[in-house]
């Protein structure tokens, strides 16, 4: 008996896996003609007709049986009462398909800020809705390809909005975006209406941070000229114009609302001290492990207002400090031996 159940099951197993490997063939078959028919996007996209797709949900389809079914058995008894509410049950139908496909008919689509991440973390695509039209739109699902979550949202009329799609990233380099997918099934869920977007999005992802990385080298002395521009946070020693770069800390506030213009403190040292972050320092680590510790030194450095320099094979950065210098760094890091030619989007 336990024999003839398990065969059973392993034969409905199998059954199971063919249909569901003929429903991702499927699935990659319609993204490959919607690659073919649209051709890669734009930064803004208006949503038409032609571009937004619709096919019945499994509530859907149990829908349309249901009403076969009450046709069936009203012509069997020619029930005119049964006739009436079928026929008025198929017409609810068509008008919620007619009403989930207008939900997405006329959506704009932009993109906004995409904020660079460490790895490992999640990166954040900013997109821009529009709702030009009169009536909302509520029940909006946008989702990436590659990524394991949904986002939803709601449009009012004549309402525009953000959202963010998140995208996990695993290394760093160039996190694509690929895929965007917007959907509805509003109102009822018997329809699923559905558009592909191909945008070239993309974030940058910076190595991740070591947690164990060793001490900072140690910073090289100057000529012991006390240049004042050098960092140093000994003595006050006047202001100056503000610069791109400069640590929000060291900005005069109350005297740039006096002088309507931005000033920075400056301050002398001992000494001018320039910090190298050299990629050869670390020879016992591998690649990734030595982008990670520069990685956090840069990091370190910053957070210590230091002036400080990257060396690494094919490039030398003047030592300077700021969050301008500090993006330099770690963008560097973040794209070290990668290429910078663009991955195929096509499906």
């Amino acid at each position: 008996m336990f024999t003839a159940l398990r065969v059973r099951l392993l034969r409905y197993a199998k059954y199971l896996n063919v249909f569901t490997a003929l429903r991702v063939r499927l699935l990659r078959y319609g993204q490959r003609w919607a690659w073919r028919r649209q051709g890669p996007d734009s930064r803004q996209v208006t949503l038409t007709r032609r571009r937004v797709y619709i096919l019945p949900t499994g509530q859907g389809l149990f829908y349309g049986l249901t009403l076969f079914v009450m046709l069936l058995g009203s012509m069997n008894y020619s029930s005119s009462m049964g006739f009436m509410l079928t026929f008025v049950l198929a017409g609810l139908g068509l008008v919620t398909m007619h009403v989930c496909h207008a939900n997405l008919n006329g959506l704009t689509v932009a993109t906004g800020r995409i904020d660079p991440v460490f790895a490992g973390e999640t990166a954040r695509f900013h997109m821009h809705l529009v709702n030009a039209g009169r009536q909302p739109r509520p029940g909006l699902v946008i989702s990436a390809e590659q990524g394991d979550t949904t986002v939803t949202g709601n449009l009012n009329a004549l309402e525009s909005g953000d959202i963010a799609v998140p995208l996990p990233s695993r290394a760093r380099g160039w996190l694509p975006l690929g895929r965007l997918s917007v959907e509805t099934t509003y109102p009822l869920g018997l329809f699923r209406a559905w558009s592909w977007i191909h945008m070239d999005l993309r974030a940058l992802v910076y190595p991740a941070p070591a947690l164990n990385a060793p001490p900072l080298p140690v910073p090289l002395a100057g000529d012991g000229s006390g240049n004042p521009n050098a960092g140093g946070d000994e003595d006050f020693n006047g202001l100056r114009s503000y610069r791109p770069g400069d640590a929000p800390r060291h900005i005069a506030w109350k005297a740039s609302a006096r002088e309507q213009v931005l000033l920075t403190k400056q301050f002398a040292g001992s000494g001018q001290q320039t910090l190298w972050l050299d990629y050869d320092l670390l020879p016992q680590f591998d690649l990734e492990q030595r982008l990670a510790i520069l990685c956090r030194w840069v990091l370190d450095s910053y957070a210590q207002d230091l002036r400080y320099g990257l060396r690494i094979p094919g490039e030398t950065i003047a030592p300077d400090s700021g969050d301008a210098h500090r993006d330099r760094c770690l963008t560097r890091l973040a794209t070290f031996n990668l290429s910078e030619s663009q991955p195929d989007r096509r499906p």
